[in-house]
């Protein structure tokens, strides 16, 4: 009888393309045609395993909508999954290369495009409940459901029809290179489409249905050679090679074949959301003749909801009563069942999320992946977390810097290796070299507690800074300044994470700087430079709490920052021949004491206006308590300074340095395009303490003066890599006020030794 027709639902996969699959289910029901079984691939793996799961359209809708939808799937961070106790010192890294260290295996490269992190345990949030209403046995689901799976090892099709549903979806989903593959019933398995991209044979295989409706976002990119914008889509293409491309003639006579209108989208293109469902809503729209003439049922939307209702009304509740751990050695167990301990009775979704996160901030544990499964016995979920049983140590390369303009171009590579025996142990370096700027960073960091996030992290910093090197290859009037700065500091780090984003740390340290100076603009070669020399110890109590969402050019978020800092220095000074204490007949080196206290304070945040706008703005004030050195310049050396801007640190501007003052400054950005958009910048800076220059004298004025104004008008580009930003600068007071520069990458240098 035609009420008794069974119609499969066919998904093929494509990345964010699949999201169109939203559109044709969307259609569908509100068309009342029924849909009794569901199979899909990749994307649309996931989409099916929702539907199948009891979300109804809509709800999925909402859910990709959500703008983390696309931090989700693309591997980026958002706010709510940070923990920023475990992070470095941001670099100018642009690429990382992650490898894991084996005494057997030796090293293997592991970095995928995407990082899973989020992704994993948000699928597991989505899903488990489902499985467990199911009894892990996909036919009981809302929808009866098959997620297509590839094991590369025997180069076979897999139909995953039970067990851990996010496991069936995530494995599905594993594109090589862009995500990890992660073990299925002890087998890793990879995208479905490597071998079936359109599974119609396993929807008639596993439930031969009457009819089948086979939804297509996958066809090969370009009929011929797309000479128009083949730059446009090379890197879909190169992505996506290894899939198999869906056959339409699969789809036989008695069948509807839905293909959405995608050809302008790719497979990344997650923040397309609602042309793509769109787009497949359409598609089915206009099949409806076809759909109505083949599929002679349809479903009651109100028994469509009643059985929603009911399939979610079995869903258990949340409440999670015991740790699996696979993979893991002893020491690493018992570290994080410190972390994760159900000793106080069941935590919550929210309780295990918060410690999942903080443990996978810890990079060393950032090869792991979390699963739910439940204990029918006392009605309780289990959290179960498996680590790559190679993953004994795993090593970062780091490779970044700036290609500028400017001659403060820079180049940085960096290494850090973590490795857990006894204790979880972080080994950082860090080293970068160019004309303008040289450094070299070494640190050790013990976690010695992770549930009170605690930490000590012993230190050595080497920062040599050249400001002559500094020509403008689009000014070379600019009067570049005689000074040589090198400053060494070997200290140790006490630091304690106090919430998800925040963290204070206590720093004590060794200090021995260099500087050499001339104290008028214009020197000949032969000139003898002053020459200051300190030797002291610094002591700095600091409070940090950061979501910016970029290290540079940031967008989102905001950052709050204090500290209370001590100086107990000595200093030798010279004279060089510029100096009016210069005695080429009787050199002199002065030597004096000095301790002081600098108090600093500052604030900026994004808030975005309109889709395309946002307005950011900052505050920020510093009071230091040191008191004139030998001469001016001598002085100006270790004063608080202003710099706001990107490449402000590789300026030494005399009229934004001041032992008092207050600074505050807006930033408007518009984006232009997808990853293209303009900054205009603004900043006032006004000092109420200052240092004035007496005859090469330092002389303390007190008193509010007219605000100093500095401004920056840029095009951003976000690159892969990193920013490439066109940037005119404004600096009141500058040997050259108006300047044009143009980089690629980050200009991001260590603190100086007494910052």
């Amino acid at each position: 009888m035609a009420q008794q027709q069974k119609v499969g639902l066919v998904l093929s996969g494509g990345g964010a393309k699949g999201l169109a699959h939203i559109g044709v289910i969307k259609a569908l029901e509100e068309n009342h045609i029924p849909i009794d079984y569901i199979v899909g691939t990749s994307m649309g793996a996931v989409v099916g395993a929702f539907y199948a799961a009891g979300y109804s359209p809509d709800e999925i809708e909402m859910i990709v909508k959500d703008p983390a939808f696309q931090n989700w799937v693309q591997g980026t961070s958002t706010e709510r999954y940070q923990y920023n106790y475990t992070r470095a010192e941001d670099n100018a890294s642009w690429i990382s290369l992650d490898l894991i260290l084996d005494p057997q295996t030796g090293p293997q490269l592991n970095t995928p495009l995407a990082n899973d992190l989020i992704i994993n345990f948000v699928l597991n949030e989505y899903l488990s409940q489902a499985a467990q209403a199911s009894g892990f046995n996909f036919n009981k689901l809302l929808v009866p459901y098959r997620a297509i799976a590839a094991d590369v090892f025997t180069q076979r099709t897999l139909a995953l029809d039970s067990g851990s549903l996010m496991k069936a979806v995530r494995s599905s989903m594993a594109v090589p290179f862009f995500y990890r593959p992660i073990k299925n019933e002890n087998q890793y398995l990879f995208d479905g489409g490597i071998y079936d991209n359109f599974p119609v044979d396993i929807m008639k295989e596993h439930f031969a249905p009457d009819v089948v409706i086979g939804s297509n976002v996958a066809t090969k990119l370009s009929e011929t050679y797309p000479f128009d914008k083949d730059e446009e889509i090379l890197n879909d293409a190169l992505l996506f090679m290894f899939l198999d491309k869906t056959d339409p003639s699969v789809i036989k006579e008695g069948d509807v074949y839905l293909e959405p209108s995608i050809e302008q989208y790719t497979a990344v293109d997650f923040d397309k959301v609602e042309a793509l469902i769109d787009s497949g809503y359409s598609a089915t729209i206009r099949s409806l003749p076809e759909l109505r003439q083949k599929v002679q049922g349809r479903r009651d939307p109100i028994k469509l909801t009643i059985a929603r209702r009911d399939f979610h009304n079995a869903f258990k509740p949340y409440s999670f009563g015991e740790l699996k751990l696979f993979g893991f050695t002893t020491d690493q167990q018992k570290f994080i069942r410190k972390l994760i301990d159900f000793d106080d009775g069941p935590q919550s979704i929210t309780q295990v999320s918060r410690a999942y996160f903080q443990l996978v901030s810890e990079p060393y544990f950032k090869h792991i992946y979390p699963n739910f499964a439940y204990n029918e016995t006392n009605g309780q979920y289990v959290l179960e977390l498996y680590l790559k049983p190679t993953a004994k140590n795993s090593l970062t390369i780091d490779f970044g810097g700036n290609i500028s303009t400017r001659q403060v171009s820079t180049l940085q590579v960096g290494a850090e290796l973590n490795s857990f025996n006894k204790k979880l142990n972080t080994y950082r370096m860090l080293a970068s070299t160019g004309r303008f700027y040289e450094s070299l960073n070494l640190a050790t960091r013990f976690n010695v507690n992770p549930k009170t996030r605690f930490f000590v992290e012993p230190n050595f910093q080497y920062n040599h800074w050249d400001y002559l090197s500094t020509e403008d290859f689009f000014d070379e009037s600019v009067q570049p300044l005689v000074l040589d700065r090198i400053d060494r500091r070997l200290g140790v780090v006490l630091g304690i994470g106090t919430g998800q984003r925040s963290v204070v740390t206590l720093e004590d340290g060794l200090l021995r700087n260099r500087d050499a100076y001339s104290n008028t603009p214009g020197v000949s070669s032969d000139a003898l430079l002053d020459r200051l020399e300190l030797t002291g110890f610094r002591s700095k109590l600091a409070y940090e709490r950061n979501s910016l969402n970029k290290k540079q050019f940031a967008t989102v978020g905001s950052r709050f920052y204090t500290s209370l800092k001590y100086i107990n220095a000595t200093f030798d000074y010279m004279p060089g021949s510029t100096s009016t204490l210069y005695n080429p007949s009787n050199p002199v080196t002065y030597r004096s004491g000095r301790s002081w206290l600098t108090f600093q304070l500052s604030f900026e945040e994004y808030s975005q206006v309109t889709s395309r706008y946002t307005f950011g703005w900052m505050v920020e004030s510093s009071y230091s308590t040191i008191r004139p050195l030998r001469n001016y310049h001598a002085t100006q050396l270790y004063v608080p300074s202003f710099e706001p801007m990107f490449d402000s640190k590789t300026f030494f501007l005399e009229d934004f340095r001041a032992p008092g003052y207050v600074a505050t400054g807006m930033r408007h950005l518009y984006g232009l395009g997808r990853s293209l958009s303009v900054r205009a910048e603004l900043y006032a800076f006004v000092p109420y303490r200052q240092i004035a220059d007496v005859n090469q004298e330092a002389v303390v004025d007190v008193g509010f003066v007219k605000p100093r104004i500095k401004g920056m008008l840029a095009f951003v580009y976000e690159a892969i890599p990193g920013p490439i930003s066109l940037r005119l600068n404004y600096i009141e007071g500058n040997s050259a006020p108006v300047g044009l520069m143009l980089s690629f990458g980050y200009l991001i240098f260590n603190q100086k030794s007494h910052d």
